[in-house]
């Protein structure tokens, strides 16, 4: 700056007013570079580390997208397996006689059939995107508007799944249980201890008059309980194919 500082007096003392107007302005000219340059820089590093928390943001994303894929998957098996139960409970209520040993194998399955797991897909990296405001940093805008439209999917899909499991709450597992069909050894975590089945003389819901109303009571209840199983994995479904199909749009 002092070497600068010389020659703009050095062309003062000479009268030289047009070059040293011309030194001035260049000089001007080399700081405004110098700003904009350095503007330019951390505008560089700015959007460099942007793009390094989109990418890990995304990387988490994917992860979480995987394991509710799977977790879906799983769910569905389970609750076709739990339908499966309910058609052989079913079957047995029509049926005449049935043998000890296959009336603790239907106290088993009903139990399980009736076991209400919870719903709970990964939200983590969403909630921190919307949170922290960093979701302006998901590019392109499309990508950004997908991954809102598909957790606005999964949060509609939770009230209902979890409606559905609120009613074998609040009435299935009641009725179940206040009428003696099988037994409840810590409320309301189900057991399948077999040494519980042992201790059951009788499988009491194949006592049922198939006239009574009761018998209609008992097998409106299934039935139910089917159909919600049914709807559920409907719902599940339509998660599996947003899940996948963001996935392939956040991978590609």
């Amino acid at each position: 700056m002092k070497f600068f500082h010389l020659i703009r007096k050095k062309l003062l003392d000479e009268g030289n007013l047009k070059r040293y107007l011309m030194y001035a302005i260049g000089e001007i000219l080399l700081v405004v570079i110098g700003i904009l340059i350095a503007l330019q820089i951390n505008n560089w590093n700015q959007a460099n580390s942007d793009s390094r928390i989109a990418h890990e943001y995304m990387t988490n994303l994917v992860t979480e997208l995987s394991s509710d894929l799977d977790y879906f998957k799983q769910l569905i098996s389970n609750n076709d397996k739990q339908k499966s139960y309910i058609d052989d409970i079913l079957i047995a209520l029509n049926t005449e006689k049935t043998t000890k040993l296959k009336e603790k194998e239907l106290m088993l399955k009903l139990m399980e059939a009736t076991d209400p797991a919870d719903f709970f897909p990964k939200t983590a990296t969403y909630q921190d995107l919307v949170s922290s405001g960093k979701m302006i940093l998901i590019k392109p805008l499309d990508l950004r508007q997908k991954i809102i439209t598909h957790y606005n999917l999964v949060e509609q899909k939770s009230l209902h799944i979890n409606r559905e499991l609120g009613y074998s709450w609040d009435h299935l597992i009641p009725f179940l249980n206040d009428n003696g069909f099988y037994e409840w050894r810590n409320f309301p975590a189900i057991s399948l201890d077999t040494t519980l089945i042992s201790r059951t003389k009788h499988f009491s819901i194949l006592d049922i008059k198939k006239s009574s109303k009761d018998f209609e009571a008992a097998e409106n209840n299934l039935f139910f309980a089917k159909l919600m199983l049914t709807v559920r994995n409907k719902n599940l479904e339509e998660l599996i194919q947003s899940t996948q199909k963001l996935i392939d749009e956040v991978v590609k």
